[in-house]
């Protein structure tokens, strides 16, 4: 008799801790999915996402701090879609955009241009020039899809402070023309200064993985709560 007691509260605390194992899985999938949308440590991978666009898709186009991210995973929405590569240029965008977007409509698109070229040397005039001419032929193509800007991110501290210095100059002036060109297009822009940048202008360590460069998880559960609105609307 005792045995049987004895197997009968074992077998009953033993469902309970099996039961508080799957509702912890359960409960902790969605955070795990939004953990494996940010890049490595180490490097991002690139080309990062490239997916088909289909009539109402909502389309991420970017460089690598965009195209590091799965927006369909992060957002829970399987209609955006990431189309963001690490070493996109707006003037190879620019080629391109005919055959990315045959015979499809899409919803919306949020574009993030700027950073890796300013890395790489392109200069700001450059930069806004293609930016510009990107917005005119996207809204020219599209004229019912909504085009949502977003501001550039600084680096984060990186070699001499006059490097530094210079960088912080480059994207400030680009993101004011990545403003006008929202403000006279009629578009919204998401500014993010505020909450990734530190008051000397350089991106924030919190959101940032090692390199001063990339982003983090951190910094996408950021953007996410930045871009929800938009995407639901």
């Amino acid at each position: 008799m005792k045995n049987n007691r004895f197997l009968l509260i074992a077998s009953l605390a033993l469902n309970v801790v099996l039961t508080g194992v799957c509702l912890y899985g359960h409960f902790s999938k969605g955070e795990e999915n939004v953990r494996r949308v940010a890049i490595s440590p180490e490097k991002s991978v690139a080309p990062a996402f490239q997916m088909e666009v289909n009539d109402d898709d909502i389309v991420f186009m970017g460089e690598v701090r965009l195209g590091a991210c799965n927006w369909s995973m992060l957002l829970a929405n399987e209609r955006c879609k990431t189309l963001a590569f690490r070493s996109n240029t707006l003037q190879e965008e620019n080629n391109r955009l005919d055959m990315l977007f045959k015979d499809v409509s899409p919803r919306k698109f949020f574009l993030m241009y700027g950073e890796q070229e300013l890395l790489d040397g392109a200069e700001v005039g450059e930069i806004s020039q293609e930016y510009e001419r990107l917005v005119a032929r996207l809204k020219e193509r599209f004229p019912s899809t909504e085009i949502v800007l977003m501001t550039v991110l600084p680096m984060g501290r990186q070699g001499s402070n006059e490097l530094n210095l210079a960088m912080t100059q480059k994207v400030n002036t680009l993101n004011i023309f990545v403003r006008s060109i929202a403000s006279r297009y009629g578009y919204p822009c998401i500014d993010m200064s505020k909450e990734f940048v530190t008051p000397e202008g350089l991106l924030d360590p919190h959101y940032s993985t090692p390199d001063g460069f990339h982003l983090n998880y951190a910094a996408y559960v950021m953007l996410k709560e930045r871009v929800n609105d938009f995407v639901r609307n």
